[in-house]
């Protein structure tokens, strides 16, 4: 089995202009998180996407779904949690009670304000997951990276050859990745702001996939204001 997962638990603080989390916002009458689904959804070898949604959220979702997807057979909507490690908890508890685990299969983790994942992306991750047992998308950095510890000096400017900007989705062998959450501890669960973290905290090897500058993650105002230009474009 190839399971899809959308994290939608969050509150979005950094965008400013609206007063719902971020991925409810509409855009041409749909929310953004609907966006990213229907275009998960274009790649057939998903068996089924789970989304993790804030509660509060989760009965508009249900209406949005039903009203701008075709496939909604292909679709679960959880309960996401407090924190992103809870809510990917949440998806792998219900995908394991639904289906159970195998050991072939895969899980591709993405995020719901990315709504330009590319087919090709979702792919690769499939691919990669299944040879490697975990991949990142990735995408080398275009800027000067500055290391600073205290933000006010220098410490080190590292070699742009070698570093990479992060994007989602984050993909695993399912199995293992399970078995990756269970070993970690509560101080490092604590520490986790990428899913990946999870390999280099298990001593897990992580493929990397190549990105796509469009698949960027709406974090402020500015991000919003991009994503509507080029859904309106569109």
């Amino acid at each position: 089995m190839i399971y899809g997962a959308m994290l939608a638990g969050g509150s979005g603080t950094r965008v400013k202009s609206s007063n719902v989390p971020k991925q409810f916002i509409e855009i041409g009458g749909v929310p953004i998180i609907v966006h990213t689904l229907v275009n998960m959804l274009k790649v057939q070898r998903f068996d089924r996407i789970y989304i993790a949604s804030r509660e509060d959220y989760i009965d508009y979702l249900r209406e949005q779904v039903r009203i701008n997807v075709s496939d909604t057979h292909r679709v679960r909507i959880i309960a996401g949690g407090r924190e992103r490690m809870d809510s990917i908890h949440n998806v792998t508890a219900a995908i394991e009670k639904d289906f159970g685990i195998g050991d072939d299969d895969v899980i591709v983790i993405h995020d719901a304000v990315r709504p330009f994942v590319t087919e090709k992306i979702l792919n690769d991750s499939i691919d990669a997951a299944a040879r490697y047992g975990a991949c990142v998308c990735g995408l080398p950095c275009a800027d000067t990276i500055l290391h600073s510890k205290k933000g006010d000096v220098v410490d080190d400017i590292p070699a742009r050859s070698e570093l990479y900007s992060g994007q989602a989705p984050d993909s695993f062998r399912l199995k293992k990745f399970i078995e990756m959450q269970k070993n970690l501890t509560d101080e490092q669960r604590a520490k986790i702001t990428g899913t990946s973290q999870i390999c280099t905290m298990n001593n897990q090897p992580i493929h990397i996939i190549e990105g796509d500058a469009l698949n960027f993650k709406i974090t402020t105002d500015s991000d919003l204001l991009m994503v509507k230009t080029l859904m309106e474009k569109r």
